[in-house]
């Protein structure tokens, strides 16, 4: 029988690793539980990178004669593949949200466009997607758990800093549950908010590192690195992936804020077991009607396979409210197949947030509501709305609730522009938004 680490290694491998030579004899004298988690988990790292132009404002008198001048620089960061249908996590901060051509580069240089899915700023995590030719093979990093992870165990980091490449370094959890502010994203004014949950490694963690993997000596992703400040050697700092995963289930791919898909269960993944079970079954609600109870383990959903949260989401990206799929479960031993029909959620505040991209609360003591988020790939940020704003006007029509704003925007079409009033701070200002 095959040794657990072995067998994990064999199966986070991509699948042309076959192809790569085997180790001599004195590879093998040489080889580590380090050295298998490169070779294994390497090829699913990635270099993000995007070009960007900046205004530089030059001295006086200068800048009376010719004005800023514009520059071109590079934006480098690191993600990596986390399924194989090209889905790809990073770094929120590494992107320059609202600018295009965002290019993926893998180790064995093949270069692809990738499109932004989604991003998390307040996790400071992004979702990228690359579509690669038919047929082609995706390597895939296979996430673990950060529940377990211990002040003084071996880890390895994986990125392009300053550039270089697939570069490699290990060292140990210095410690776990350190605060920490992370670095905010390009574009935006507010401060990122400070978590107490953050891994802290010895391993070399600099500029570039951001959104790379670090992983246990078992080739699980136990978080995602970045580099807290260009002075701070030998004190780097990782996401832990327990959180990643669950803002990539419940914000950056959603079929319930994207499509108003409602299936009415949760799910909690085991990253250990890779298993996934139903942890809520909505009275009432789709799932219960389809006959399935808490504690069934998924199977498969929509035809496709689930091996983690994630697979759930992306099986039904695609379906419509109404539309009924297919589901499989295991219950006491014994395999259940049954149909779930989806439902649709039509609560206000999430169609403002589908429609618009704002996340809204009424405010207090003002007419108008507070915008408390803002889908940094939705129509309010294309318009430059930000949180703290105060929207108090669609078109002609007063905005003095959610309500006001949910019945003002919810019989437009999809397209249709609306000129929106808010104000910030002590200015007013409007812009004309697109509804989705």
């Amino acid at each position: 029988m095959l040794r657990p680490l072995l067998l994990l290694l064999l199966l986070l491998a991509p699948a042309d690793a076959q192809a790569a030579p085997p180790l001599t004899e004195r590879q093998q004298l040489r080889d580590t539980p380090v050295a298998r988690v490169v070779r294994a988990a390497g090829p699913a790292v990635v270099n993000v990178y995007q070009d960007v132009v900046q205004e530089v404002e030059l001295p006086y008198p200068y800048n009376r004669l010719w004005g800023p001048q514009r520059t071109r620089r590079t934006s480098l960061g690191t993600g990596f593949l986390i399924d194989p249908d090209g889905y790809i996590l990073t770094n929120a901060h590494v992107i320059q949200l609202g600018r295009q051509g965002i290019q993926v580069r893998m180790e064995d240089k093949r270069e692809f466009p990738a499109e932004l899915v989604n991003v998390d700023v307040d996790n400071d995590v992004a979702l990228l997607k690359i579509t690669p030719p038919a047929g082609a093979l995706l390597p895939v990093a296979l996430l673990g758990t950060s529940a377990d992870v211990m002040p003084g165990e071996t880890v390895i980091a994986i990125g392009n800093p300053l550039g270089n490449e697939n570069s490699v370094s290990a060292g140990l959890v210095s410690a776990v549950y350190r605060q920490v502010r992370l670095p905010s994203s390009p574009g935006l004014d507010h401060a990122s908010p400070v978590f107490k949950d953050y891994i802290q490694v010895d391993a070399a963690i600099n500029p570039g590192n951001s959104g790379g993997p670090l992983l246990n000596v078992l080739g699980e992703v136990v978080g995602i690195n970045f580099a807290i400040a260009n002075e701070a050697e030998g004190i780097g700092f990782a996401i832990p992936i327990d959180r990643v995963r669950r803002t990539l289930t419940e914000n950056l791919l959603n079929p319930r804020l994207r499509r108003e898909v409602v299936t009415g269960l949760e799910v909690a993944g085991d990253p250990v077991q890779r298993a996934v079970t139903l942890a809520l079954v909505q009275q009432g609600g789709p799932a219960e009607r389809a006959g399935l109870r808490v504690g069934d383990r998924l199977v498969s959903i929509a035809g496709q396979p689930v091996a983690w949260e994630f697979d759930v989401n992306k099986a039904l990206l695609a379906t419509q409210p109404g539309e009924r799929v297919d589901v499989v479960v295991e219950r006491d031993g014994r395999t259940v197949r049954t149909v779930l029909e989806l439902g649709r959620d039509d609560s206000p505040l999430l169609v403002i947030w589908r429609r618009m991209g704002l996340s809204v609360v009424d405010h207090p003591r003002y007419k108008g509501v507070r915008i408390e988020r803002v889908d940094p790939t939705g129509p309010g940020a294309t318009l430059g709305l930000q949180l703290g704003d105060l929207l108090d006007g669609i078109g002609e029509t007063e905005v003095d609730s959610s309500a006001d704003l949910h019945r003002t925007i919810g019989s437009l079409l999809p397209g249709q522009g609306v000129v929106v009033h808010v104000w910030r701070g002590n200015g007013a200002s409007w812009g004309q938004l697109l509804l989705r």
